[in-house]
């Protein structure tokens, strides 16, 4: 197994304060974001088997994966969430705009490939 590091430039400011906030629920930067790099290769990883129509079995194996490690991912998901009605609430901001901003973040728009 070969391992790839990446360097990205980012503001000292953004990574001293993603730090702090992962560091509330004891992860560190890196884990945070192995885990949505991990999470975003296994969804590859089934999307394309999906599209090649590969075997039932080989899906439902890419599937396990992602479940698998779904829950840390989710984890993070979760955090975030928590922050923004924590940041809403205190700014007196009335529960159903919170509901309703955070149900309009979390659709997904999937555009479909064009073909032709």
């Amino acid at each position: 197994m070969s391992l790839a590091v990446y360097s990205i430039k980012i503001d000292p400011a953004h990574r001293e304060g993603a730090v702090k906030f992962y560091g509330r629920a004891n992860l560190s930067l890196q884990q945070a974001l192995r885990a949505q790099i991990k999470m975003a290769a296994d969804c590859e990883k089934c999307l394309s088997l999906v599209e090649s129509k590969a075997p039932v079995e080989q899906i439902q194996s890419a599937f396990a994966s992602i479940i698998a490690d779904a829950k840390e991912t989710f984890h993070l998901n979760g955090l975030f969430r928590d922050a923004i009605v924590r940041g809403a609430k205190s700014s007196n901001l009335p529960m159903k705009f919170i509901d309703n901003v955070i149900a309009e973040a979390e659709r997904i728009s999937v555009k479909e490939p064009q073909t032709g």
